[in-house]
């Protein structure tokens, strides 16, 4: 759909993605994050329509044996997890925020286990540990503060990734890239308005939305950056180009979460988020195998 270079297209999504995390957190003030999450994912569709009537692509998503795969993956890879995450950021900062993602490499582990048999080898159990020490060390550091609630909203809701990408790897091995990311928005839509409604139901509609220029403008960010080109860069760059290298690339986005943050005064700079995020980050590409040693 985008005429666009698979290097190019990883180095943009690893921009809309780190700075999506800072963008959301301007508009938690303003809106519960399911309806905010509804909305982006609706005009994510209709951005989409375009390219799925002119390709058909969405005759492939409706087919029987498709369209469940793509319903499971938008739950609980957009709908569930990143209502959540926009949830934490009430409480936590958007540094924290993109450490702490770092944490699902040791769910993907747990879950190779149990659920493929796979079993880790040491230079990943020594991986997980690095992660875990990074992110404890952002969780000791916040102590008991509020700012404890958003990072342990993170942590409980990473495990919903990874079950994602199982489903996504049961999708059809032709899905162009621009459709999976479409079937992202689409999909996550029932979720969402059901999660919208029950909210609306206990909250009131007075309580759920407070119109903003601000409000707007993240949407609109959201919408087309992140879950519009955002996504289908995201799958350009890993369709067409080796895996670990995307991996590698887009594993870093915490740094420019972090100098974003910073620059914006949503966090300031500390010995304990930097060495967390370090820690993180290298244990990071430890577990996806990214950290090699060589032999001899």
């Amino acid at each position: 759909m985008f005429k666009v270079s698979p290097v190019a297209a990883i180095w943009l999504a690893w921009f809309f993605v780190a700075s999506n995390v800072v963008v959301t957190k301007f508009a938690t003030p303003y809106a519960a994050s399911a309806l905010y999450m509804l909305v982006s994912c609706v005009a994510a569709t209709v951005l989409f329509l375009p390219y799925l009537l002119k390709t058909g692509g969405h005759k492939v998503l409706f087919k029987k044996g498709v369209w469940q795969q793509c319903l499971l993956m938008a739950t609980f890879g957009t709908a569930l997890p990143m209502t959540i995450f926009m949830l934490a950021l009430n409480y936590t900062t958007p540094t924290n925020a993109a450490v702490l993602n770092q944490f699902e490499m040791v769910y993907s582990l747990i879950m190779a286990y149990f659920l493929l048999g796979e079993k880790p080898t040491g230079k990943q159990f020594f991986g997980s540990a690095l992660i875990i020490f990074g992110v404890g060390i952002l969780l000791w550091h916040t102590g008991m503060s509020v700012q404890l609630k958003g990072d342990l909203l993170i942590l409980g809701s990473l495990w919903m990734f990874q079950l994602s990408h199982i489903f996504a790897k049961k999708l059809p091995a032709d899905m162009p890239p621009a459709l999976i990311a479409a079937a992202r928005a689409i999909f996550a839509i029932p979720a969402l308005a059901l999660l919208t409604g029950v909210l609306w139901a206990i909250q009131g509609p007075q309580l759920f939305v407070t119109s903003s220029g601000i409000l707007w403008g993240t949407l609109a960010f959201s919408a087309v950056c992140n879950y519009f080109i955002g996504n289908t860069f995201w799958y350009t760059a890993i369709r067409n180009m080796h895996l670990g290298k995307a991996t590698a690339i887009i594993l870093s986005y915490p740094v420019l979460t972090f100098v974003l943050s910073v620059l914006l005064k949503q966090d300031t700079i500390t010995i304990y988020k930097v060495l967390g995020m370090v820690l993180a980050m290298t244990g990071a590409y430890i577990v996806t195998g990214i950290i090699k040693g060589e032999k001899k």
